[in-house]
């Protein structure tokens, strides 16, 4: 399933889920933002053959990423219950 359709799909669901499914699935995304903020040794491969400069690189994408998301998240909540932090 390609990004659109995907996101075609998630907007299919979203009328039918309860708000406790609602509200398990925020979970797994920011249990997902968090795991990919962690590093791992396993990143730079077996003994160590991956570029520092590259695992480097693609941690701070997903670190980056995980922030954007976690703070449209966060943006979208509070609007809709109206709260600030």
């Amino acid at each position: 399933m390609n990004p659109a359709q995907r996101q075609l799909h998630i907007r299919s669901l979203l009328p039918t889920a309860s708000a406790e499914q609602l509200r398990d699935a925020l979970e797994q995304v920011l249990s997902a933002t968090a795991s990919a903020r962690e590093r791992d040794v396993s990143d730079y491969g077996i003994d160590g053959s991956r570029s520092s400069d590259v695992v480097n690189a693609e941690f701070e994408a997903r670190d980056n990423l995980g922030d954007d998301i976690d703070g449209e998240v966060l943006a979208a909540l509070e609007a809709e219950t109206g709260c600030d932090s």
